[in-house]
């Protein structure tokens, strides 16, 4: 019972501060332009917010870019390959959707497709 009570708050405190820390790099990303904002936001929240079940006999789930680092100091970079696996299908979906959004939202607004970017 205090292991999954401590599984919980751990997760808490681990998604609320990467929301802090997102919050504030969303302030300092919008310097740059729009479109290289969306994707540094969407890198960011995938890296941050990614999880993976890691290789072990307990099925918890664990945060991906943490879980690549560990398997590959630990196991060597072949272990890291599974939560790997899962940040770059993350990454591949997460900068498909933004790319998407960012265009029909860039285009119902009544810009030239060649003045979108």
């Amino acid at each position: 019972m205090a292991g999954e009570t401590n599984y919980a708050l751990i997760w808490f405190i681990y998604l609320a501060s990467g929301a802090v820390f997102y919050l504030i790099f969303w302030k300092f990303s919008s310097l740059s332009g729009r479109f290289p904002a969306w994707l540094l936001r969407t890198v960011l929240a995938v890296l941050i917010f990614t999880p993976v079940l890691p290789q072990s006999e307990n099925q918890v789930a664990a945060p991906a870019l943490m879980a690549v680092a560990l398997d590959s100091i630990a196991a060597g970079p072949g272990a890291a390959a599974r939560a790997l696996a899962a940040l770059t299908m993350g990454m591949v979906l997460g900068c498909t959707t933004s790319f998407g959004l960012f265009l029909v939202l860039r285009l119902r607004r009544g810009k030239s497709r060649w003045e979108i970017l």
